[in-house]
């Protein structure tokens, strides 16, 4: 029965370490090398969002990113997971290239950093991650629940947690969607 006990608790303990180092389980930032984690910027408080693709991942607030988008009539914001293949999930260049055809600025803000600075390059603004740092957390579900929460007002954030699109109005969230078809820009190119 002993033999059988340490059996189970060492499975368990071995299991544990798989999951942590799973993708999207945590930002995967300590994962990086030294050189990735150079180019993950932490943005201050003073510093202000570049409106270009630097090449440079900008992990950012709720806050600040609420006054990036503020600067815009209407902006899409793609929540991204690397490593999603549910339908609801698309190419980063397919987000840009159905952007740019609907004249709509988009930001793409991955959940964790794996595979991250591959796709980066396809886009015309930065890609944005959470700042971990801020939000005392490195685990993704974490942090991304605490961001969101106050990127969107209480009374307008929608049950749905499968919606990867956002759309806000000059800083305001308007509406989340599951697929960007779904977006009333009418432009379907899906």
């Amino acid at each position: 029965m002993k033999k059988v006990l340490v059996f189970l608790v060492l499975t368990f303990v071995f299991q544990s370490c798989a999951i942590v180092r799973t993708p999207g389980f945590n930002s995967g930032y300590k994962r990086l090398t030294a050189e990735e984690q150079k180019r993950v910027c932490f943005v201050s408080s003073v510093e202000e969002i570049p409106d270009h693709n630097d090449g440079r991942i900008m992990a950012v607030t709720a806050e600040q990113l609420s006054a990036v988008l503020k600067k815009s009539d209407t902006t899409l914001l793609y929540l991204w997971s690397p490593h999603c293949s549910s339908s609801s999930c698309v190419s980063l260049i397919a987000v840009q290239d159905y952007c740019d055809q609907a004249n709509l600025p988009v930001y793409v803000l991955t959940e964790y950093y794996t595979d991250a600075f591959t796709q980066n390059e396809f886009l015309s603004r930065p890609m944005l991650s959470v700042n971990e740092f801020h939000y005392k957390s490195s685990y993704c579900n974490s942090y991304m629940k605490r961001f969101l929460s106050e990127l969107i007002p209480d009374d307008k954030r929608e049950n749905d947690s499968n919606h990867r699109f956002l759309l806000f109005s000059k800083g305001s969230f308007v509406k989340s969607y599951e697929s960007i078809e779904k977006n009333p820009t009418n432009c379907n190119i899906f």
